[in-house]
């Protein structure tokens, strides 16, 4: 098991949860279970009348270290287009989910992409999942993104291995196209099966995504709310709400406050809300009435986006709020750092009982406020503090 995974990520609390590393695991021994990141399976082995414990990691090439998105910092993607879009056809909707519909089809009707790996939800049970469509019949049918939590990239083995799929899309969070980035980016022959078949990322603008049993405790239990009667769920970073839209046609309106004790973990060192890693983004911020904005950031992003033109799936006009873009991703970067540094202080109070802890805070301090410059630090034998952590 890869150290720097522990480290530097789960004893962190910054896993994402996009499930990158579980499927990149070559011995297969990552799984999930109750922790917001992935547990390492434990395997013994009978040697007569004694078992012994395998030590799985002791040789790998460690493809979970090489995938993880938090491992690495990103330089953001600079945009190539930014436009306000809707779905066209027989459905005309400005809803991020629709826009991202019509994509998919358009692109699965010109043999674009053979599958989509996605984010999705039971419409029954409302539990999270990572679904794998291959037909437009599948495309249609997804409920998509509802800002609930599913390791999306786990199902890229079940994309690639089982169904044989080459030409995939992938759609999630900003931190699902950054995992997605990661693996593409891998310089190490054996991921290639998995660099070859992803042709398109989509993200979905987003401030952070919930726990499934959010939907138990908050909206059950909290306000009355049966799951039957849910068709779906909306945030919103201007109004500060998570919109729960009934089949009845009405909608109730949940501050985010509320909504927040349930955020993922990960989530907390999270600065992307405009999936600047993805190929395509799509989000409610900044776009015309009845519009979603729509972001391309790569060649790829472009060609599929055209292609849904050229199949009058998808509609365009260039008018976009660069300014409430920008707003929203300054206040996700304001809401990260703050939540960085108050874990930073958690850890400095816990490294004063438990010296093996200090090591980590160093590291944070240096993610947070840079590398000290020469001189700042004085040297140990100059120190008069007795901290005993140098």
């Amino acid at each position: 098991m890869s150290t720097r995974l522990q480290q530097d990520v789960w004893a962190l609390q910054r896993c994402s949860g996009c499930g990158v590393c579980v499927a990149a695991c070559s011995k297969g021994v990552l799984y999930w279970g109750e922790e917001q990141h992935p547990l390492l399976e434990e395997r013994e082995k009978a040697l007569g009348l004694s078992r012994l414990k395998l030590r799985t990691c002791e040789v790998c090439e460690k493809f979970c270290e090489l995938s993880c998105p938090r491992l690495v910092d990103w330089t953001p993607m600079e945009p190539r287009t930014m436009v306000s879009a809707r779905s066209a056809g027989v459905v005309q909707s400005g809803v991020p989910n629709d826009v991202i519909q019509a994509l998919l089809v358009a692109a699965r009707s010109a043999d674009l992409i053979d599958g989509v790996v996605m984010l999705d939800m039971d419409p029954w049970t409302l539990e999270p999942v990572a679904r794998v469509a291959t037909t437009v019949d599948e495309i249609v049918s997804s409920v998509g993104m509802q800002y609930l939590w599913a390791p999306v990239l786990s199902a890229l083995n079940q994309a690639i291995f089982e169904l044989g799929l080459t030409k995939l899309a992938i759609v999630g969070s900003p931190c699902v196209a950054e995992g997605a980035r990661r693996l593409m980016n891998a310089e190490n022959e054996r991921l290639w099966p998995y660099q070859q078949a992803i042709r398109l990322t989509i993200a979905v603008f987003c401030t952070g995504v919930y726990m499934p049993d959010m939907v138990t405790e908050l909206l059950e239990r909290g306000m009355g709310i049966a799951r039957h009667q849910i068709r779906g769920l909306t945030t919103s970073v201007t109004d500060g709400t998570l919109t729960v839209s009934l089949w009845d046609g009405t909608e109730r309106a949940v501050p985010l406050t509320d909504v927040e004790p349930f955020t993922r973990h990960g989530c907390g060192s999270c600065d992307d809300y405009l999936g600047e890693s993805a190929d395509i983004a799509v989000g409610a911020i900044g776009a015309q009435p009845d519009y979603a904005t729509l972001i391309t950031r790569t060649p790829a992003g472009e060609i599929f986006v055209q292609n849904a033109l050229r199949f009058g799936l998808l509609e365009t006009i260039a008018q976009v709020d660069e300014a409430a873009l920008n707003a929203a991703k300054a206040e996700k970067d304001r809401r990260a750092r703050a939540q960085a540094f108050d874990e930073f202080r958690i850890l400095m109070l816990d490294a004063l009982s438990d010296p093996k802890k200090r090591a980590q805070v160093r590291k944070q301090f240096v993610s947070l406020y840079g590398a000290p410059r020469g001189g700042a630090l004085k040297k140990r034998e100059e120190c008069d503090v007795t901290c005993s952590g140098c």
